[in-house]
């Protein structure tokens, strides 16, 4: 027992000193981002139930999220451009100040159309996540990127976990799966929201010295917006591919996502205490499962653990379709989904999503991922914008097994090929 004491006391100090080692600018984006996905995560289950609600059918909650997508169109590109020729914290407090905007007009919206400046600002705006991969990117050595990014992801997974089911709570509380139930989510999201934002404008310093000066230097030589966006092609052999395979893998999610909530609650008669549960089942596996697979990306390959974990996505969209009883959606949770979330991150399916998007940003070099970040959420918002028109048409006519099936053919006939031609990035590291 007291060899188990020394033990623990031994694994505690060194995750102890790990944590006291990391950069104080990746601390301060953790910790930030974490609250900001907590509030996210409060509403991810309930916002096209919130709609429905407010008297949205299909077809307009297809609608609704086709203007989030056409936004993301318009606003990708300078956003991108922005990010290098400021600096990535100013873009972060400008997401976040638009994430309180939008939780503050779903709060008071009373019909559907009024949600439209919600979706308006709900989009890329508010995500601060690609934001917060820059800056561990930037600042950490190749063979140390999926880890951090990995152990920053347990970290929002751990607060994440308790998520879905305070967000049921309140939802139970205030009058179940109805608008009035919901609206109180949208009220802790300003307070967070707004914290987050005190938060990063006090204590999130800049990249670097160098960093700064070189986009002084380089905002005073008044290279034009386009030119800019030439040269981020200009030597990268595999960018088009890969946002042709970004591109496609959007269009899916984008079909699926906004509709998975109403099969989950109308079709399969999910309470608010089986969404907290299958979202916390999802929270707790990606908890148990990132910084293994982050490191075991760092020592064989990103894609290795990528085909390795993606395919248990592939099974939880299935039994999502065709569970027989909502306690199987619990199940989903572990396994995770294409339809729910995006796939992005949850379950042990989710967690392919950390090697993945560690790829991503190494397809490029420091200097051009402010560029990148504008460039692929240009291309992935102009296929979102006719997948969740389609969505809702499809969802209107019943066609509602097909939607949600749909973002599984296409990564297994159509992104899984395209990825296999593409080199791993961790044989040629990128700075």
């Amino acid at each position: 027992m007291h060899h188990l004491d020394k033990s623990d006391r031994q694994v505690f100090e060194r995750v102890s000193r790990f944590f006291r080692g990391l950069d104080g600018r990746v601390k301060v984006t953790i910790a930030g981002t974490a609250i900001q996905n907590y509030g996210q995560q409060l509403t991810m289950q309930y916002t096209q139930l919130y709609a429905s609600n407010l008297g949205a059918d299909a077809v307009e909650i297809g609608f609704l999220n086709s203007i989030t997508g056409a936004v993301n169109t318009i606003v990708s590109v300078p956003q991108g451009w922005a990010t290098e020729r400021y600096t990535v914290k100013k873009i972060m407090l400008l997401g976040l100040a638009c994430a309180a905007l939008s939780a503050a007009f779903s709060a008071l919206a009373n019909d559907w159309w009024m949600l439209i400046p919600a979706f308006i600002l709900a989009g890329r705006l508010v995500m601060i996540m690609p934001l917060a991969d820059i800056i561990f990117i930037s600042i950490t050595n190749p063979q140390r990127r999926a880890t951090i990014m990995s152990l920053a992801r347990v970290i929002w997974d751990m607060l994440g976990t308790f998520s879905p089911m305070a967000a049921a709570l309140v939802v139970a509380s205030f009058g179940g799966i109805n608008a009035q139930g919901i609206r109180p989510l949208y009220y802790i999201q300003i307070l967070l929201a707004t914290f987050v934002f005190l938060l990063v404008a006090v204590k999130l310093e800049p990249l670097s010295s160098e960093a700064e000066r070189k986009t002084a230097e380089s905002s005073s030589r008044k290279i034009s917006f386009i030119q800019d966006f030439r040269e981020l092609f200009e030597g990268e052999k595999w960018l088009k591919r890969w946002i042709l395979l970004g591109a496609v893998r959007a269009f899916g999610m984008s079909l699926a996502m906004p509709f998975a909530p109403l099969w989950m609650v109308d079709v399969k008669g999910a309470t608010p205490y089986i969404l907290g549960l299958m979202g916390a089942a999802s929270a707790i596996m990606s908890s148990f499962l990132q910084v293994p697979a982050g490191r075991l990306a760092d020592r064989v390959g990103r894609k290795k653990v990528y085909f390795l974990l993606r395919p248990l996505a592939y099974l939880g969209t299935v039994l999502l379709i065709f569970a027989p009883s909502p306690e199987y959606l619990i199940v989903v949770g572990f396994l995770g989904s294409l339809a729910v979330g995006g796939g992005v991150s949850g379950g042990i399916g989710g967690v392919s999503f950390t090697p993945f998007i560690t790829m991503h940003w190494e397809m490029v070099p420091r200097e051009k991922r402010g560029r990148w970040f504008g460039i692929e959420g240009l291309c992935m918002s102009a296929s979102a914008i006719p997948a969740t028109i389609l969505g809702g048409i499809l969802w209107q006519h019943g066609l509602m097994r097909e939607v949600l099936l749909l973002p599984l053919v296409l990564e297994a006939l159509v992104v899984t090929p395209i990825l296999v031609t593409v080199p791993d990035t961790l044989t040629r590291p990128r700075q």
